[in-house]
């Protein structure tokens, strides 16, 4: 199936065909390398999505978020909740320290649990919206496969600040992967297991800035992507004056994102999510804040594969298609992206997979959770 994406705002057009499930690596996937992405453009603003203008670093210290990492400390351990696997531990720990951000910590729970047998790798999940509940999607077949599992649950919502964006937030996930990846206890900084991540809707979102903008590519091996990232162009979800509509695997998609973008973007009462007649700077300010903006798009020794319903789509299939369709244009022949369509014959709805669209995402990740660092 291939599947065509056309975003329409802020005056330009962005027009992307792809394969749905595509790959950049032809020797690795068994398939061609997709065709280069369509872009028309007025003005230098979409050249900066196109070309990846202001680029990231990719070295872990940062790209371009924060300008760094923040730490992880006070790891308790605590009582698992109802949620927790069979044979878990709990540990609480607050993250700190994160630039523009550094007096203001923030509280999680982290779930961990060991896979059964030879361990073969880890895999950390983020789950959607504030990022509080146990992302679980596949959680028995990697527990199976003998996938450490890490399970992250704010105590409150990783988006909020007092004054800043959401991708300067994005430090704290970013700087959680960083931790569980160098925990002794956890991943011990192995090169010889496979070190991946999965994100759902929100939590997606949580994957995509850390290795767009905060360097965590150089510790990923793999990625699921399901349901989003929600915040690939926020710009193109809130502009009431423009509203991007996108075609994703034949199915017209709007892309409007919901209110509670007010409090994690801190947006005045002159430029609410979705208005109209909006001040030109906070769209701006929208577009600079998101994740197909500013970042490294290319992944050699990462692959990242997109699972999303195209039954009654909310804004997450066609933000997914954008963020897939940028990497997979500046990787070229590098590195592996696939972006996979599920609809109303395969049970999805919504940001709901499906039992079809889930049991694809778990057989992606137990295959390619492999070292590749």
């Amino acid at each position: 199936m291939r599947g065509c994406l056309v975003a329409v705002g802020l005056g330009f057009l962005i027009a992307a065909c792809g394969a749905s499930s595509t790959s950049n690596d032809a020797a690795d996937a068994g398939g061609g390398v997709p065709d280069d992405a369509a872009v028309q453009a007025d003005g230098a603003a979409l050249d900066a999505v196109a070309s990846g203008d202001g680029a990231g670093t990719s070295d872990g210290g940062g790209g371009g978020g924060g300008g760094g990492l923040g730490t992880v400390g006070n790891v308790t351990v605590v009582a698992c909740g109802p949620q927790a696997p069979a044979g878990a531990t709990c540990k609480s720990i607050t993250v700190t320290g994160c630039p523009g951000i550094e007096t203001e910590s923030i509280d999680a729970t982290i779930t961990v649990s060991p896979g059964a047998g030879a361990s073969t790798g880890t895999v950390v999940h983020f789950s959607g919206g504030g990022g509080d509940g146990v992302e679980n999607n596949g959680a028995p077949a990697y527990n199976a496969a003998g996938l450490l599992q890490v399970f992250v649950s704010w105590k409150t919502d990783w988006e909020q600040t007092k004054a800043s964006g959401i991708k300067v937030a994005a430090c704290r996930p970013s700087t959680v992967l960083k931790w569980v990846f160098a925990e002794p206890a956890l991943h011990a900084s192995s090169r010889a297991k496979g070190f991946c991540a999965q994100g759902f809707s929100g939590g997606s979102a949580q994957v995509g800035y850390a290795i767009a903008h905060y360097g965590l590519a150089d510790y990923l091996d793999y990625v699921n992507e399901l349901s989003g990232p929600p915040f690939a162009r926020i710009d193109l979800g809130c502009n009431g004056d423009a509203p991007a509509t996108a075609t994703v695997c034949g199915v017209t998609d709007t892309m409007v994102l919901p209110p509670k973008l007010d409090n994690w973007e801190n947006n005045p009462a002159t430029a609410k999510c979705g208005a109209k007649n909006l001040p030109a700077g906070d769209v701006t300010r929208w577009m600079n804040d998101s994740i197909a903006v500013g970042g490294t798009y290319a992944y050699p020794k990462t692959d990242v594969e997109f699972f999303d319903c195209t039954n009654q789509a909310t804004a997450v299939t066609a933000m997914a298609q954008i963020y897939e369709q940028l990497i997979a244009q500046t990787e070229g022949a590098g590195g592996l992206v696939g972006y996979h369509c599920v609809g109303a014959a395969d049970g999805c709805q919504g940001e709901g997979l499906g039992p079809t669209g889930t049991q694809q995402a778990s057989d992606a990740l137990i295959a390619g959770c492999k070292p590749r660092h």
